[in-house]
């Protein structure tokens, strides 16, 4: 079972949090990677986040050890209030957890909260080698809405990155 729930910068912005955002393997399809995270600029982020009115930062948390644990986060955003949109992203840190279907829930989790706050349709985009997120997305009745092609490059190769949909 997975909860979704606001980060608080001080007690969710830990070492572990940090080290996955400097993985490069947790990162490797996100501009995540681009950048050399710390303590404090993710402090920083995660509050200019809760602040923000056009974006829903929420850590994934589940209970081990009857004890809730940070996973990953989720975020909702931008969100278009006029055409009632957002783009949804996500990424599990923890890597033990991976394949385990809590990116699966998160995202469903995430929808009931985007309908609740009126948003008509959600929007996600996933370059063509990374196989998990088109699962994740379609297991959540996502459909496939455009190609880019060549889009992005890793290790030296362009692939194409593709654009889903679903309207709520």
């Amino acid at each position: 079972m997975v909860l979704l729930k606001k980060l608080n910068p001080r007690k969710d912005v830990t070492k572990k949090y940090k080290k996955w955002m400097n993985d490069k393997e947790v990162h490797k399809f996100s501009a995540q990677k681009l950048k050399k995270h710390t303590l404090s600029t993710i402090s920083k982020y995660v509050n200019s986040m809760n602040s923000s009115k056009n974006e829903i930062l929420l850590g994934i948390f589940i209970k081990i050890d009857n004890k809730l644990s940070h996973i990953g986060n989720i975020k909702i955003g931008p969100i278009n209030f006029f055409y009632k949109t957002a783009y949804i992203s996500y990424f599990i840190g923890e890597k033990n957890l991976w394949k385990k279907g809590y990116g699966t829930q998160a995202i469903k989790e995430a929808i009931k909260i985007a309908k609740k706050k009126k948003i008509r349709k959600l929007k996600a985009g996933f370059v063509e080698i990374n196989p998990g997120s088109k699962r994740v997305l379609e297991k959540n009745g996502f459909k496939k809405e455009g190609t880019l092609k060549s889009e992005e490059e890793h290790n030296k190769k362009r692939y194409n990155a593709y654009i889903y949909g679903k309207a709520l």
